[in-house]
């Protein structure tokens, strides 16, 4: 009697062709070197009549895309809508300095993980970097090319001094250890690290966050979409 195939419940079907980086074997990814216009929510990309020169992000709540990234029915499913675009911006899982290191390291790595994946179904992706505090820098930049197009979200780094503090450090940290030539940053990044990134010669891209197109009262659309500041 043939065995019954054993259900993947653990995600290795992000890996396959994969490349593995550092201790904790963060999925190597290559992103493109094209930068896009302008920038499309995951919830809303299906919608989205003009794609030329746009790239999909995932700039908002993780409840409104873990539930698709986690499934390999639905993720294909999406194959088509990402094709369209010029890329996709890797999924910027949230990572909370209060969490476990292990729950920080794993929000990480599953990010490259979903790039990999797309990588293999020939959707052109765009890595996006996230850390914590400075525990976080031992993982954070595996498994990224250095020299390259990075994407980092802003939207609530400067909401108090604290979150300030651990964003710009690590942000000094991304630079050294990437040193991208560009950088698309979905929101504005304070005068002093555009001031650094023009010393060192790097470009940034900056995009309008959805919270900033649309009226702060309308608060049934925000929770639609899954934003927040």
């Amino acid at each position: 009697m043939a065995k019954k195939p054993v259900k993947d419940v653990f995600g290795f079907w992000q890996l396959k062709g994969t490349e593995l980086s550092g201790k904790y074997e963060i999925p190597i990814v290559h992103g493109t070197s094209k930068i896009p216009e302008s920038l499309v929510l995951f919830s809303t990309c299906e919608k989205e009549t003009e794609t030329i020169n746009k790239a999909v992000h995932f700039y908002q709540l993780d409840e409104n895309f873990v539930g698709c990234l986690s499934s390999k029915t639905k993720l294909t499913k999406k194959l088509e809508t990402f094709s369209k675009y010029q890329s996709v911006i890797l999924p910027d899982f949230s990572v909370y300095r209060d969490m476990p290191l292990a729950m920080q390291v794993f929000q990480v790595y599953k990010s490259p993980a979903i790039g990999n994946f797309l990588m293999q179904n020939e959707i052109s992706i765009i890595p996006n970097i996230r850390w914590g505090d400075e525990r976080t820098y031992e993982f954070a930049f595996e498994g990224i090319d250095k020299w390259g197009v990075v994407a980092v979200g802003v939207q609530g780094a400067y909401r108090d001094k604290e979150n300030t503090e651990y964003f710009e450090q690590g942000f000094y940290k991304m630079l050294d250890v990437l040193e991208p030539e560009t950088i698309l940053c979905y929101g504005n990044l304070s005068d002093a690290l555009k001031a650094e990134c023009k010393y060192r010669k790097i470009n940034i891209k900056q995009y309008p966050t959805e919270i900033s197109k649309v009226d702060w009262k309308c608060s049934s659309f925000q929770q639609e979409l899954g934003l927040f500041e």
